[in-house]
């Protein structure tokens, strides 16, 4: 039965507001542990509690009411100087601070919340008392757990041409094998004959033999995400400009059309047409970039979860790390958010238990007792860099290629062609760990292939730096939005193809006259680098019916190489529809050129390394 039947709004409103508050307690709880006798901090942590405190009893939740009242009391006795903060008494109210948000869930879920563990109730009572020492062994305390998503399991049996036939209503040329992977779109109604043929591709996808829909326990974890956004009135009162703006275009618009409909084609009403459509294809491009900076948002909100996940990990391992925090202002696509969360969860907890030392070995090799960990964000160009850094023992190598031989993740051959940092590459294998024994705790290596698995899902890429007895260093790149994709649009068999822009160097015409034969497989020299040649066609499987004319000099990650096709259509801003419940190999999405054909995009890195994987 619903406990607050009529009060949804209000329960959205406070689990929104106390969120944020609860998370804003739990960072100021780092600072203070800090700075124990910062008396603004207490007070400012002190009145989040409160606040905290006061919507709960206004829903009339009691057990929420009792476990806050219990904790203020704590705060107002070390504001009042009657207790002392230490590392055991700050485990309690973490202790506390934690069951809170566990409360938040129930609330979420329209019921009251349970009673709070008896054992944090009385570890409470006990640091009231000034037993601080047994308070902390009743709390228990222990760093807060995050499982990584499950990575969409694919289906076999899916080809190109049924693919082209489904979407696009035609044959392709020839057939090849992908293996689909779910995806989720959202359906809108349609506006137009051109909007409903994009909106039917998810449901014409269903159709597909071997298609499968996504699991029940899937549908249920999307539709819990967070589809909520916090945006800032003088974004929305730009959006609002621009679209009267552009209603005023429209009327220009209108009224020209209806001039060259009664014959009125002179200069001056040509004049004017082309004005009106550059300052409509000028304000649009304007609302586009104002639409995508409501759906920003500052990473800080994320990062912030951290600092207290990395402390009390390390208490429980017996470790003294400081999670130290930068570029919290940098923006990043609300979408990206929720999914960066299990990827950087793993990556900290890791750094923390495999990849910084105990205290006692830190001194032994003259290391500060307490180690560092730094989680920053900048932006670069239309890319967001994460870095994860540590102070530890680092990686080496030559271990991580050993361990992969001996698990036969890869041959002896194989390992001995890869350098350096390929060899830490072998991380992201599956099943790759460099632990003989399962541990409690992730260690380095264990779950990193689903690490990069998620981040590529966001079309990212993550690298590693390490140096033994330095630290290592994980850097993931991230798209600023996933929303709007700038693509060079490339002509195979009389089809569009689209390629991400961010990936291209520049255009090149291709002669059979200047290809040369290396290893048995097409090369050409471009200012004397030589690099390989891979025609489209054969990379998605297609039979090549004609000589290719047109060479695209593209860069992904550290390797360059000429993609050869057809022929281009020039470049565009293209907003990507994914399909629904499956996404073959190599196809990040599907959008719609401005003549109205259906444009599948593809993914390059994963084309890459489907051509690799039947190389190997």
């Amino acid at each position: 039965m619903n406990d607050f039947a009529g009060m949804e709004e209000l329960m959205q409103d406070f689990l929104t507001e106390a969120s944020d508050l609860l998370s804003d307690v739990d960072s100021k709880l780092m600072g203070l542990e800090k700075s124990p006798h910062d008396r603004d901090l207490l007070n400012v942590i002190f009145r989040g509690f409160h606040t905290i405190k006061g919507g709960a009893g206004f829903l009339n939740a009691t057990e929420l009411v009792t476990l806050c009242h219990l904790t203020e009391n704590l705060f107002d006795k070390l504001r009042n100087g009657e207790l002392v903060l230490t590392a055991e008494l700050m485990d309690v109210i973490f202790s506390a601070t934690g069951e809170v948000r566990q409360m938040f869930g129930a609330l979420a879920q329209n019921r009251q919340p349970d009673a709070a563990p008896p054992h944090i109730i009385a570890a409470l009572h006990a640091a009231l008392k000034g037993e601080t020492m047994a308070a902390a062994k009743v709390a228990q305390a222990t760093a807060p757990q995050s499982a990584l998503s499950a990575v969409p399991q694919s289906t076999d049996g899916l080809d190109w041409n049924l693919l082209y036939q489904t979407l696009v209503g035609g044959a392709a040329p020839a057939t090849a094998q992908a293996s689909p992977t779910a995806a989720a779109p959202t359906n809108t109604a349609p506006h137009s004959a051109e909007q409903q043929k994009i909106n039917s591709l998810g449901r014409r996808t269903a159709d597909i033999p071997g298609n499968k829909a996504p699991p029940a326990g899937r549908r249920e974890n999307e539709a819990a995400k967070d589809n909520t956004i916090r945006v800032d009135t003088d974004r929305l009162d730009q959006v609002l400009n621009l679209s009267g703006e552009i209603g005023l275009t429209k009327n220009r618009l209108t009224h020209l059309r209806s001039d060259l409909m009664q014959g009125r084609s002179d200069a001056p009403t040509l004049r004017a047409l082309d004005q009106s459509v550059s300052q409509l294809d000028m304000l649009v491009v304007s609302l586009q970039n104002a639409v995508m900076k409501t759906r920003m948002q500052p990473i800080g909100r994320l990062f912030n979860k951290y600092p207290r996940l990395a402390r009390d990990l390390a208490r429980q391992l017996g470790k003294d790390v400081e999670l130290v925090l930068s570029g919290e202002e940098t923006e990043i696509d609300k979408t990206m958010i929720e999914d960066l969360n299990d990827p950087l969860v793993h990556l900290i907890r890791n750094a923390v238990d495999h990849g910084v030392e105990e205290p006692a070995q830190r001194a032994a090799v003259g290391k500060p007792e307490k180690s560092l960990v730094h989680l920053g964000a900048r932006q670069e160009g239309d890319h967001i860099l994460i870095t994860i850094l540590d102070d530890g023992k680092g990686m080496r190598p030559e271990v991580i290629r050993n361990k992969a031989i001996e698990k036969g993740l890869i041959s002896a051959e194989t390992a001995n062609s890869l350098d350096d940092e390929q060899c830490l590459g072998l991380i992201f294998l599956p099943g790759f760990s460099t632990k003989d024994e399962i541990s409690s705790v992730s260690g380095r290596g264990v779950g990193m292939d689903v690490v990069k698995t998620n981040i590529q899902k966001l079309k990212g890429s993550i690298s590693i730096k390490s140096e033994s007895g330095k630290g290592s260093e994980f850097t993931i790149s991230l798209p600023l939005t996933l929303a709007i994709l700038p693509v060079l649009l490339l002509r195979l068999c009389n089809q569009s193809f689209a390629v991400p822009l961010s990936l291209v160097r520049e255009i090149l015409s291709v002669s059979q006259e200047e290809l040369q034969m290396v290893s048995g497989k097409p090369t050409m020299v471009v200012r004397g680098e030589v690099l390989p040649v891979l025609s489209l066609a054969k990379l998605i499987g297609w039979e090549q019916t004609e000589i290719p004319e047109v060479g695209v000099l593209m860069q992904v990650g550290s390797s360059s190489f000429i993609l050869s096709a057809d022929g281009f259509a020039g470049h565009d801003d293209v907003v990507i529809k994914s399909l629904d419940t499956f996404r073959p190999k190599g196809v990040a999405g599907v959008t719609m050129s401005s003549e109205g054909e259906i444009v599948l995009i593809l993914d390059i890195k994963e084309l890459l390394g489907e051509v690799r994987g039947h190389s190997s």
